[in-house]
């Protein structure tokens, strides 16, 4: 279940904090200053923050440089549960509290705050470091498994776009005469299988195969 927090708000005001960014900006304030401030976005319980003045994605070793409290700030705030950041060591890293910082590679063995995420979360975590447009840093916020309570960034009474809650056990509900979506002990991750699944499905039902223009399907009849 998700509930209503501060914890959102909270979290934005540590990012601000942290950078040194005042919470009501002065109106006088250039443009040119601002194309140098980070871009901070919400997804759920899923933040994402990206420097825009930067053409790669910023290692930790460069965001470190750049904003020392930053990193540390984020992964010790009680409403945050984890972040993934690019390494120039270790290629990606998961940061948790008190100094955890985990190589993607050795997740399976030693999960750290992934742990309270459930089975799939290290594949999840490496499948989002694999994107070409991964944000600088993606916060992933706090997850407590005995209740399912995740912390949202937005005011919302439900939650996406991370780990942690119902949203990590979603189903598809399809007719029986439709093939299964998956083989026996498998499962599908992703949306590109999801979406592999949902064209044989279309295929299976003679449905359309491009969008259907209903105003020439009128005319002609």
């Amino acid at each position: 279940r998700a509930r209503r927090t501060r914890s959102g708000a909270e979290a934005r005001t540590a990012v601000r904090a942290a950078l040194r960014i005042p919470v009501e900006e002065r109106e006088e304030r250039q443009r040119a200053d601002r194309r140098s401030e980070p871009i901070v976005l919400a997804s759920g319980n899923l933040g994402l923050v990206s420097f825009p003045d930067v053409p790669h994605r910023m290692t930790k070793e460069e965001i470190d440089a750049r904003h020392p409290a930053l990193l540390t700030t984020l992964a010790n705030h009680p409403g945050i549960g984890f972040l993934l950041v690019r390494s120039e060591r270790h290629g990606g890293v998961v940061l948790g509290p008190f100094g955890t910082e985990i190589p993607l590679d050795r997740l399976d063995e030693e999960p750290g705050p992934l742990a309270a995420f459930g089975p799939g979360a290290a594949d999840a975590v490496r499948r989002t470091h694999s994107f070409p447009h991964t944000a600088d840093i993606m916060v992933n916020s706090m997850h407590d498994p005995a209740d399912g309570e995740v912390l949202a960034f937005e005011e919302q009474i439900g939650s996406h776009g991370g780990l942690g809650g119902d949203q990590g056990r979603p189903f598809l509900l399809s007719p029986i005469a439709l093939s299964a979506p998956a083989a026996d002990g498998t499962e599908l991750v992703g949306a590109e299988q999801v979406h592999r699944v949902l064209r044989r499905w279309l295929s299976e039902s003679d449905g359309p195969r491009l969008p259907v223009d209903t105003e020439t399907e009128e005319r002609a009849a």
